[in-house]
């Protein structure tokens, strides 16, 4: 039976049953049984079709190798759960309309803080991020004692709320303790139960860097949201749990006329998540990020893939709360 293989590269090597046939696109005459054909070249993932040859009738295939690299990320699952349930998405800047944007705000833009000067990020590496927040009932697998305690007479420690009050310090050493519980490589390096540093190349837990923060919370095809739920200022009813209307008792400012509902942290995900689904992004309580804090000189040049200095005295936090 005849079989036309159609290769890509066209440089390609090709083998049936073991035996190499040549390179490139071909015809070939094979006996009518079970044919193994491979394809391969040096620095791709082989590809491999099982064909049985009928005499009389032509047959065709078509192999198009990917790089080791490609391969590689094709075999990613778009959607992980880790060992306490929690789901993470899969975000790969590579094969998003934008990989390259600008953080912080403009000098022009009213509300700018000192501390918000742009610059820019380009991402290259996909990473994970969970759906939502860590709640407390997942936060106390790794401490059993923890209490996120209570804000005016409101309880912050039900079991489906986030975990609050924690150090930067707590927040690395619970993505630690899940790495090793999935038998991962820890990200971050310890020194006596303290976080000295990290490894850039592990694949273990982590928090995400302040760039992928943003990028998730703000880049959605070729826009840049202004915030994490759009460009609406003030975010219309029920956007985000931030410091609305019912909070005043509790706290000091509020968005004057805006109700979400919630005097306080809601069960996470309460909210509709956003284009990449995830929630609570621009609400509900601040979240640690992986970056020291420092505030960033005009004019600098590009980071790729930044994830800070390894040590520092303060972390930086992102995303407003149900407070502020």
């Amino acid at each position: 039976g005849e079989v036309r293989v159609t290769v890509a590269p066209a440089d390609a090597s090709v083998t049936v049953n073991g035996s190499n046939r040549g390179v490139g696109s071909m015809t070939l005459t094979l006996p009518a049984i079970e044919q193994q054909i491979v394809v391969n070249k040096p620095g791709y993932a082989a590809q491999e079709r099982i064909v049985t040859p009928r005499a009389g009738l032509a047959q065709e295939i078509s192999l198009t190798l990917l790089t080791d690299e490609e391969a590689r990320k094709a075999a990613i699952e778009p959607k992980i759960i880790s060992a306490l349930g929690q789901t993470l998405m899969l975000i790969d800047p590579a094969i998003e309309e934008t990989s390259e944007f600008t953080m912080g705000v403009a000098r022009r833009d009213a509300g700018r803080g000192a501390n918000e000067v742009e610059r820019r990020v380009g991402m290259k590496r996909a990473f994970y991020l969970a759906t939502s927040e860590t709640t407390n009932a997942q936060f106390r697998q790794f401490t059993a004692d923890h209490d996120s305690g209570q804000a005016g007479g409101n309880s912050l420690n039900r079991e489906f709320q986030p975990a609050v009050r924690l150090s930067w310090q707590q927040a690395a050493s619970f993505c630690n303790w899940l790495s090793r519980k999935e038998g991962l490589a820890p990200f971050y390096l310890e020194n006596q139960g303290i976080i000295v540093g990290f490894n850039p190349d592990s694949l273990g837990y982590r928090l995400p860097s302040e760039a992928e923060w943003a990028y998730a919370s703000r880049i959605d095809g070729s826009a840049t949201r202004r915030f994490a739920w759009g460009e609406a200022w003030p975010p219309q009813d029920n956007t985000s749990n931030l410091a609305d209307s019912t909070a005043a008792i509790v706290t000091g400012r509020v968005i004057t006329g805006y109700s979400d509902g919630h005097i306080v942290s809601a069960p996470v995900a309460s909210f509709a998540a956003n284009h990449r689904e995830l929630h609570d992004m621009g609400g509900n309580v601040a979240e640690w990020v992986n970056d020291v804090y420092r505030v960033p000189v005009p004019g600098e040049a590009t980071a790729i893939d930044p994830l800070g200095d390894e040590q520092g005295d303060n972390y930086t936090i992102r995303g407003a709360s149900w407070s502020m």
